[in-house]
């Protein structure tokens, strides 16, 4: 009896050992943090999302593309390279802008960001203040493009 119910416990542990399948780790915040390549220092707050129009980003971020952002109440924080949302410097109503930082500037001890699409050859006209800025783009859910 005790040789048939080790018998029956190897063949099931082997059995499971085949059926291991590589998923996200949820055991620890270490191991779920490297997944965001960084960025670990924002999970504990509040993560929001917009749907991005047009195709200044591409192809870092597409038509109809979510980024998931954060806020960063420390503007100091943002460097160039980052992808920050805003509202338009000038063009009311116009909110959601998701460009890179490609330039830093503090005039008169508020900070202004130098921003660009990665799709497209010039900079931004206007410098975005810091009272504008939303937050920091921390991952992109692309949209499958229907067709």
């Amino acid at each position: 009896m005790l040789l048939v119910l080790l018998l029956v416990t190897g063949i099931g542990w082997f059995s499971a050992q085949r059926k291991i399948t590589h998923e996200i780790p949820y055991d620890n915040t270490y191991k779920w943090t490297e997944f965001f390549h960084g960025y670990e220092a924002y999970l504990d707050r509040r993560i929001s999302y917009a749907v991005m129009r047009g195709t200044s980003m591409a192809p870092t971020i597409n038509d109809n593309d979510t980024v998931l952002w954060v806020e960063v109440e420390n503007k100091a924080e943002l460097e160039v390279g980052d992808i920050i949302i805003y509202r338009h410097p000038t063009i009311p109503g116009v909110d959601n802008i998701a460009h890179r930082i490609i330039g830093v500037e503090t005039i008169d001890g508020e900070y202004r960001f130098r921003t660009r699409g990665d799709n497209l050859s010039e900079p931004d006209q206007h410098l975005v203040s810091e009272e504008l800025v939303h937050g920091l783009v921390i991952g992109v859910l692309y949209c499958a493009a229907l067709e």
